[in-house]
């Protein structure tokens, strides 16, 4: 077996072992604009409220992994939810999407009851309530459901390797900021190699699967073979105000993009996978957030 079917046959295993709902939340602001961060302040609060076991495991994730040689890796703490907003769309805005990973999928019901709770409650100094007008699911094909359904990335990853050829030109871009450190810095001009290696950290994280010991070396070796623009973009500095620490908190991130000109090669599941998970820093506010288009279309 060659080394970047190896790598997919890996990856595609990764996928399988999480599981996500998707949540799409037609929300009824009155002449308050409603952001991310100020809705994740409101149902976080509500969930610890109803359920502190729930909080901590949705907010924290798991700190430590089981490799296929049976290995423990301590890792830092990671959210199992993303949060953000819903692409645009007249017939369904605004609107806000939650995403589920892992344990925290099955924690469905006490996450959308908590959200309720945050609609009573109320967003802004003045704690204003809002209206949750509809509910629906997120299909891998981004198709809407009337109900959330568990489903696993590896189905997204399917239905990008049903789509996408893995030779296929494609450019992948990040309108939102996308938040890479590196030794504490951002990394301005991220390369291919360096969303790579955070997307296989992002899916040995969340899986329930064990990765092999030596996978990290061989994604490494192949993202360092594969043909790769340099990064194309601009700095986008976000500032939100915690209200845990009670001040101000500047995210400093690019957006932009970069091209694969002979494809995805073996990574087209961590590029399907990631659609959903996002990647670096700040991904429960909807950062790290990219599209994947083809070039040759």
């Amino acid at each position: 077996m060659s080394l970047d079917s190896l790598i997919e046959e890996e990856l595609f295993a990764l996928t399988r072992g999480i599981d996500i709902i998707a949540i799409r939340m037609l929300l009824d602001t009155g002449s308050l604009r409603a952001t991310v961060p100020m809705l994740r302040g409101v149902w976080g609060r509500a969930l610890r409220d109803i359920d502190p076991l729930v909080y901590r495991a949705v907010f924290e994730g798991n700190r430590s992994q089981i490799t296929s040689e049976g290995e423990r890796t301590n890792m830092p703490p990671m959210p199992l939810y993303v949060m953000r907003p819903a692409p645009p769309d007249p017939a369904f805005a605004p609107a806000v999407e939650l995403l589920l990973l892992g344990y925290a999928s099955r924690q469905a019901p006490v996450a959308l009851r908590a959200f309720k709770q945050a609609a009573q409650t109320g967003l802004g100094p003045r704690r204003v309530p809002f209206r949750i007008r509809r509910v629906c699911g997120i299909q891998p094909d981004r198709t809407l459901i009337c109900e959330p359904q568990m489903w696993n990335l590896h189905a997204a990853a399917y239905c990008m390797s049903q789509t996408l050829h893995k030779s296929e030109s494609l450019r992948v871009e990040f309108e939102g900021p996308l938040r890479l450190l590196r030794r504490g810095s951002l990394i301005d001009s991220p390369s291919f190699i360096d969303l790579a290696i955070v997307g296989l950290r992002r899916l040995c994280a969340l899986s329930s699967a064990a990765p092999s010991r030596d996978l990290q070396a061989m994604v490494l070796e192949a993202a360092r073979s594969l043909p790769a623009s340099i990064w194309c973009g601009q700095r986008h500095d976000l500032v939100r105000w915690s209200g845990r620490q009670k001040r101000r908190i500047e995210m400093r991130g690019v957006t932009g993009w970069l091209d694969l000109p002979d494809g995805a090669g073996p990574f087209r599941p961590l590029l399907a996978a990631c659609e959903w998970a996002h990647l670096g820093k700040g991904t429960v506010f909807g950062l790290g957030r990219y599209s994947l288009r083809s070039l040759q279309r």
